[in-house]
């Protein structure tokens, strides 16, 4: 899957859309994978359904630093 996008983001025939497109694709899997690094807590919350669910909770706050041109690209992933 990552080959593929990889294949069509390099590709001179690639719509400016299609491009775009990948290119997030691609960004928002490198940012997941790097704040799946960070340290986090174990956290328990109370579903709508008054269930109890164990998940986790990031240590500290996060800060992100936008590098320009090579980091803006991953803003809006960031923030999401």
């Amino acid at each position: 899957q990552i080959r593929g996008m990889h294949t069509l983001i390099r590709d001179s025939q690639t719509t400016k859309h299609d491009f775009v497109f990948y290119s997030d694709r691609l960004i928002r899997l490198v940012v997941e994978h790097g704040l799946g690094h960070l340290p986090f807590t174990e956290k328990q919350v109370i579903t709508p359904t008054g269930c109890v669910y164990s998940g986790v909770d990031f240590c500290k706050r996060l800060c992100g630093v936008s590098v320009i041109r090579s980091g803006e690209s991953m803003e809006n992933v960031l923030r999401a």
